[in-house]
């Protein structure tokens, strides 16, 4: 095998667009996490990330906050179930369907949201400085235009 050309795929594969949105969207959420052990709120960790912004201020069921994650209900549910242990957020068992279960924020978790509210303005602020605003500004509309492309697709 050409180890050259092997070398060269690994380099494209690290550069393109899924590599940089990967690198860039877990370094956002070890940010926002190291933020909010900042303000007081520990045993957080950047998993923890995919449900918390996933789930509504009012609330969901584990299944909508999972495909809203493009996680499987079972990883959702391990994630609830530290963030249960925490104070963070609390089930209850649907009226509709019993066999559903719907997780909700505590009072504790409701103020840990709008504390990373203000830590991710603080890391939206920092990459428009780093940038400048329009540049960021436009990365944004990127971005939205990538995931329109996208979800186009799979339609």
């Amino acid at each position: 095998m050409n180890t050259k050309r092997a070398s060269n795929k690994g380099y494209q594969r690290a550069a393109n667009l899924r590599q940089r949105l990967l690198r860039a969207s877990r370094a956002v959420n070890v940010a926002i996490v190291k933020g909010l052990h900042a303000r007081g709120f520990e045993g957080l960790r950047s998993t923890h990330t995919a449900l918390l912004s996933s789930l509504d201020l009012g609330g969901a069921s584990l299944t909508a906050v999972a495909r809203r994650a493009g996680m499987t209900k079972q990883a959702m549910g391990r994630l609830a179930d530290e963030l249960i242990r925490l104070k963070y957020i609390e089930t209850s068992r649907s009226e509709a369907d019993r066999r559903e279960v719907n997780l909700a924020f505590t009072k504790t978790g409701l103020d840990l949201m709008q504390h990373s509210f203000a830590v991710m303005d603080a890391i939206e602020k920092r990459c428009a400085n780093r940038m400048g605003k329009d540049k960021f500004q436009t990365l944004l509309s990127a971005l939205s235009e990538t995931a329109l492309e996208c979800e186009d697709e799979q339609a």
